[in-house]
């Protein structure tokens, strides 16, 4: 359902409100003990007021009706919607912990199912993007497919819609080589560069059950210069290292920080460089699951990784002269280590 809807947790009761076009659909699919109709909460709204409703309006006639007068929210939670609460007399309280709902952090095993059939897709776009780049000839440091120029766009184009036929919607894919690959986050834009690492990044959400992938390999066509292969073999060796470390009862950052210094012990530090922050600059993982980035992260903190935690190991090096590397893979937390539920090959040069 694409649209937002209220939910509201109660002395144990899950409570939902829907509009009238979803009401029937709620009461059959969701997992809640009571789904209430939108049109009837408006209608116990004040008449001035029903044509122009608020959902603060709406929140305050279900609050009428349990009774309540307080209430804790996400941080993330409207700042107009918790105003106009307050302004109402609700004592609106931010929530202390995060996420709201702890219990989101550990994944049931029908839900690893789902990652893990999500991941399966991942790997079959990641496999038409490799064979399009492999498949492609070197002409003056450029990739050429049937005498036309292989673009970052051409490549992104053919991950997003071969997942579209299997059910995924992927969006913000990354295809970048070059100095562009030095920048994490970067989609990448134009002509593909041979002899530099191209990171390929997939992040699919499958359509029909909410959950995501996710999924980076980087691959080079041609001959890597000597650094861009060092660095590869670091990020490769720097991901077994988090892979054997990670297990229940062990905390993030004891993963994180260990992987870091093993890229410095190689002579790839973290750190400015020429005015840019290069390295080992992001976190060594994040939670996966019904959003792309969910808590917990395995970074410099106290957190404690947990049996049936679903997270991304993802370690990456990137420097302007060398351009960037990371390799990630979507693994569940196990008491006595840890599930990969990546099956594909991790080849640099292709």
């Amino acid at each position: 359902m694409p649209d937002p809807c209220i939910y509201v947790e109660h002395r144990g009761k899950r409570i939902l409100v829907l509009s009238d076009l979803e009401l029937d659909r709620g009461r059959a699919l969701a997992q809640v003990d009571s789904v209430l109709s939108l049109s009837e909460l408006r209608a116990r709204i004040s008449p001035e007021k029903q044509k122009n409703a608020t959902t603060a309006d709406i929140v305050d006639a279900i609050f009428s009706i349990l009774r309540v007068k307080s209430a804790t929210v996400p941080g993330d939670f409207s700042l107009k919607h918790a105003d106009r609460l307050r302004a109402m007399g609700y004592d609106i309280i931010p929530s202390a912990r995060e996420p709201l709902f702890p219990e989101r952090m550990r994944k049931t095993p029908a839900e690893v199912a789902l990652i893990k059939q999500v991941q399966r897709q991942t790997e079959r776009a990641m496999r038409v993007a490799i064979e399009m780049i492999s498949g492609s000839t070197v002409k003056r440091r450029r990739l050429y497919v049937g005498g036309k120029v292989l673009t970052s766009e051409m490549v992104k184009g053919a991950i997003n819609s071969f997942l579209a036929g299997l059910g995924c919607t992927a969006s913000h894919t990354i295809v970048a080589s070059g100095m562009q690959g030095s920048l994490p986050h970067h989609v990448g834009t134009g002509p593909l560069i041979a002899h530099t690492p191209i990171v390929i990044d997939i992040f699919p959400r499958s359509q029909t059950t909410g959950y995501y992938g996710d999924m980076t390999r980087t691959v080079v066509k041609g001959e890597p210069s000597p650094e861009a292969a060092k660095m590869y073999k670091a990020v490769q060796k720097g991901q077994k290292l988090a892979l054997r470390l990670i297990k229940a009862g062990v905390k993030g950052g004891v993963v994180h920080e260990s992987v870091m210094d093993f890229f410095a012990s190689k002579g790839f530090d973290t750190g400015v460089v020429d005015g840019k922050h290069q390295g080992f600059i992001h976190s060594t993982g994040h939670g996966l699951g019904l959003e792309i980035h969910e808590p917990p992260r395995i970074t410099s903190d106290d957190t404690v990784l947990k049996e049936g935690m679903v997270l991304t190991v993802e370690p990456g090096l990137y420097y302007g002269s060398i351009g960037g590397v990371r390799i990630e893979d979507v693994i569940v937390v196990t008491e006595g280590g840890c599930e990969n539920l990546n099956r594909f090959s991790k080849r640099f040069e292709v």
